[in-house]
């Protein structure tokens, strides 16, 4: 079995690319070039979303697989470990949202209370929104994919089950989660009428159930079997070159999601062969920010929009190609903070904290057993 090294920066540096997809899928509206008219591929950014999924399943996969075959994974530690990751950012996404609403209304900045409706905030407190508790869309939007990642960790002891009963066929396992990937996407399309990478706050849990397992399987891949340098870099700028014709020319929504699955494998391969990079990696430190850019891009366009067109008078309805990279750069700085303020510090001290309660609370289960 050939093992991939601990780290690997191609994939870290991919989240950003797939994070800033997402961004100018949602930011192309007001923009005052008519980039649909000329390609879809800013179209198409939603899918940087299934990347994100399938990226997932390869990079928990390569993180846990071993410890699960070996007896030492801690799934209590591991969810508590995926909770700190991403709960404080999106309970503090909610709470900035409910802020702004808040300032709106006493400033008399017109606002669709429609999309922030009372009802669903449980759900979305609890991560359970893209679950078919809350189908409609509201509150932060992009938050409905950070739900159905919730649901693919507390699934994650299935997916290292499956995974460890077909290591020694990968390429089966593969085929199992692509036709899983195909059966869902027919569930979808006779329940809604939309292809399987459509599904989003309205059971979009089902998206991301067989695209993680398609990350596990790439990894077991990977693991089985090793590309050379050369091959592995021919077959990524192939992969990559119909990837962007596929997003280019919107081919079938089926085939896009999919086409980025071999994009990984070949970006992990060539992170096997690669040398030790330059101390500072900027685009591989955007990777290491990407959540806060997707989950902050909507709240801040948002706000920032509303600011410069409704209170200072700056802007109309559309905004120029230099206002819109101004207000990116001003997002990617926002995120920046954010990661080092707010992600990392309650991180560490929500692990910490857990570590803590669990070591006591195991440690009295103990006592109590030998007492008895």
């Amino acid at each position: 079995m050939s093992v991939y090294p601990a780290d690997l920066p191609s994939l870290t540096r991919l989240r950003f690319f797939a994070a800033l997809w997402v961004v100018f899928y949602h930011w192309r509206e007001p923009w005052s070039v008519d980039v649909d008219a000329v390609t879809s591929f800013f179209a198409m950014g939603r899918f940087g979303v299934d990347l994100f999924f399938i990226l997932s399943g390869f990079v928990l996969a390569h993180v846990y697989l071993t410890a699960r075959e070996e007896g030492r994974f801690d799934f209590p530690r591991f969810i508590l470990a995926r909770f700190a990751r991403i709960y404080p950012l999106h309970i503090a996404t909610i709470a900035l949202l409910a802020l702004a609403v808040l300032g709106a209304w006493f400033a008399g900045v017109p606002f669709s209370p429609q999309d922030f409706p009372l009802a669903d905030l449980p759900a979305n407190i609890l991560m359970v929104h893209a679950w078919g508790f809350a189908p409609n869309p509201g509150w932060n939007g992009p938050s409905w994919s950070i739900s159905a990642e919730w649901f693919a960790y507390l699934a994650f002891p299935a997916y290292l089950m499956i995974a460890l009963a077909l290591s020694r066929r990968p390429i089966s396992l593969l085929v199992l989660a692509i036709a899983f990937f195909l059966v869902l996407d027919r569930l979808h399309m006779a329940l809604f009428a939309e292809s399987l990478p459509m599904a989003t706050e309205r059971f979009g849990v089902l998206r991301i159930i067989p695209e993680f397992l398609i990350g596990v399987a790439l990894y077991q891949i990977g693991c089985r079997y090793r590309l050379g340098r050369h091959a592995a870099l021919a077959a990524f700028w192939a992969n990559a070159t119909i990837y962007l014709l596929s997003a280019h020319w919107a081919w079938d929504d089926r085939i896009i999601a999919l086409l980025g699955a071999p994009l990984i494998y070949f970006l992990a391969e060539l992170d096997r062969h690669s040398v030790r990079g330059p101390e500072w990696d900027p685009i591989r430190y955007l990777g290491e920010i990407s959540y806060a850019i997707y989950m902050l891009h909507v709240p801040f366009f948002m706000i920032a929009f509303n600011l410069l067109q409704d209170v200072f008078g700056l802007i109309g309805a559309t905004i120029s190609t230099l206002v819109l990279l101004a207000m990116i750069v001003a997002m990617l700085a926002a995120s920046s903070a954010t990661y080092e303020w707010l992600e990392k510090p309650s991180r560490r001290a929500i692990r910490r904290w857990g570590d803590a309660w669990l070591t006591n609370h195991r440690a009295k289960s103990v006592a109590r057993s030998k007492g008895d």
